[in-house]
């Protein structure tokens, strides 16, 4: 399921993989969603799709923020004798939300709906792991894309939807998956319009901090030994400070990603956002998330606690890995589960 080039990193939510010889649902009416494509002088073309259950209906807004990376909403993989398709949104939510929202998915910049991988692998031998982890974004996704860039589109995207009588005035919720869960808590700071936000499996503190404490654990468990640590984390921290010396680079890239993308998250810890705000917050974490480790994230609810906010729900999915899979050895999907999880909170809320 996930897009794993680097454990350490915030992944996109890969779901619904299908194999099968027949017609693969390879456009957003597939999927019951209809396209449409903002222009915009600064943020360039935005592509964003919206259920088409009683579309013509106004409906409270359900904003999906998906995870990172570069990738088409939808990516089929065309191999020897069969065809795999696989979604980088969440398409359990998107049917569990479309009859009470209007639930809005936003493309990434420079990126299709959907695009094709060949192997030349049959079903039983192929990975798409490492199919996925060696797509190319393009140019357009590394000169573009950044925290600044996902909250200022969403904005445009909500904005069109209230002018063109999408919305009923009531609920805006923004729901972020890893990379989405830390630009949710931003986006609610610039558009005091959003009402709900959802991060889930995202950060708390700095992104870069997660590699650091990840050596030191390492060490720990004498896995490595103090000096190799140290060692390490020297290393990552050269290339940190070059990042935030080259901010606005899209060319110089860093494990997979522009240092312009990298420091506009680096420069917007989630914690320092997420305590500017007193609208609802539904925070999902898991306790055995190796993408997004749970240290990070605790320090939000006990940064709550000593500024006596009550606004944060606080849910850690015990024993899970960044997809809300159990680790243990029944392998229990809890995905379902969170799902209803979320509505539940918004009908409460």
């Amino acid at each position: 399921m996930p897009y794993l080039k680097h454990l350490f990193l915030p992944v996109i939510f890969l779901g619904c993989l299908t194999a099968r010889l027949n017609a693969q649902p390879l456009k957003p009416a597939d999927y019951g969603l209809k396209e449409f494509s903002l222009q915009d002088k600064k943020l360039g073309l935005i592509r964003f799709y919206v259920s088409t259950e009683n579309i013509q209906k106004k409906k409270p807004l359900f904003i999906e923020v998906n995870g990172s990376g570069g990738l088409p909403l939808c990516v089929y993989i065309k191999g020897k004798g069969f065809g795999a398709t696989l979604n980088t949104f969440n398409s359990q939510l998107k049917d569990a939300t479309k009859n009470q929202f209007h639930y809005i998915v936003l493309g990434k910049p420079g990126t299709p709906f959907c695009d094709s991988i060949s192997t030349p692998n049959d079903i039983k031998h192929y990975d798409e792991h490492a199919l996925i982890s060696s797509y190319a974004f393009s140019k357009e996704y590394n000169q573009r894309l950044s925290l600044n860039w996902r909250v200022q589109a969403t904005k445009k995207v909500i904005s069109y939807l209230i002018t063109h009588r999408f919305w009923n005035r009531g609920k805006i919720v923004a729901y972020g998956y890893s990379e989405g869960g830390q630009v949710v808590p931003s986006l609610a700071v610039a558009d005091k319009r959003v009402t709900h936000i959802i991060p889930v499996v995202g950060s708390g503190l700095n992104q870069f901090y997660d590699r650091i404490i990840g050596w030191r654990i390492k060490a720990a468990h004498n896995e490595v030994t103090q000096q190799q640590a140290q060692d390490s984390i020297d290393a990552n921290l050269k290339q940190i400070k070059d990042i935030y010396r080259h901010p606005e680079s899209s060319t110089l890239q860093y494990d997979g990603h522009s240092y312009k993308r990298w420091a506009s998250f680096g420069l917007n810890p989630p914690f320092e956002k997420l305590r500017m705000l007193h609208i609802p917050i539904y925070m999902i974490v898991s306790t055995a998330d190796n993408n997004s480790p749970i240290y990070g994230l605790d320090y939000v609810l006990l940064d709550f606690m000593r500024l006596g906010k009550t606004n944060l729900t606080y849910d850690p999915c015990v024993g899970c890995d960044h997809y809300l899979n159990s680790t243990d050895s029944d392998k229990t999907v809890k995905q379902t589960e969170y799902t209803t999880k979320i509505l539940t909170w918004l009908n409460r809320h």
